[in-house]
């Protein structure tokens, strides 16, 4: 009787864990870094980086906003660029726009990132000017998890806990069975 006591009380742990088990907590969404520097009269600061999604599921994709305004006092030229880190370590840079301002003038560049490859992907957005020989501004770090997909879609924690139930009724079945 005590081996089938601690079975039950096993499978209950079970249950419980996998009712408490929550999903990833995923990166924060880039906000304003204070790190706008001017170039003489020129200077264009990163007012906006943010995210759509955080968590995707492979093959989604989720979307960059990004405005950017010169508060210099000259005409410049914007270049706004996407720095990619993959889980691998890998690193990747876009060009996502080049582009004059007038001052006081913004710009707003939006930008669909695809998910493919499951993992923590680091995203930053940079600022630059006179031909990247400037760095105006940085966003803060952003990151995007990406999930795999299974079988009929995205796996969450219910799924998981409906399984360790299931699993659980099936242990506890049996050793009602076996008993009789």
């Amino acid at each position: 009787m005590g081996a089938r006591s601690a079975v039950v009380r096993g499978a209950v742990v079970l249950v419980i864990a996998a009712l408490l088990v929550g999903p990833a907590v995923g990166g924060t969404v880039g906000a304003q870094a204070a790190s706008c520097q001017s170039n003489g009269n020129q200077q264009v600061c990163l007012t906006e980086a943010s995210l759509d999604g955080e968590t995707l599921t492979a093959g989604e994709s989720t979307e960059l906003s990004v405005t950017v305004e010169n508060t210099g006092e000259e005409r410049t030229t914007a270049i706004v660029v996407l720095n990619v880190v993959s889980p691998d370590n890998e690193t990747n840079s876009y060009e996502l726009r080049k582009q004059s301002l007038a001052p006081g003038e913004t710009l707003s560049v939006t930008q669909s990132v695809d998910a493919s490859t499951p993992g923590d992907h680091g995203l930053q957005v940079v600022v630059y000017g006179d031909g990247y020989a400037h760095r105006f501004d940085t966003s803060e770090p952003m990151s995007v998890t990406v999930e795999r997909q299974g079988l009929g879609g995205g796996i969450d924690t219910p799924e998981y806990a409906l399984a360790a139930l299931v699993g659980s009724l099936a242990v506890i079945a049996g050793i009602v069975y076996r008993r009789r």
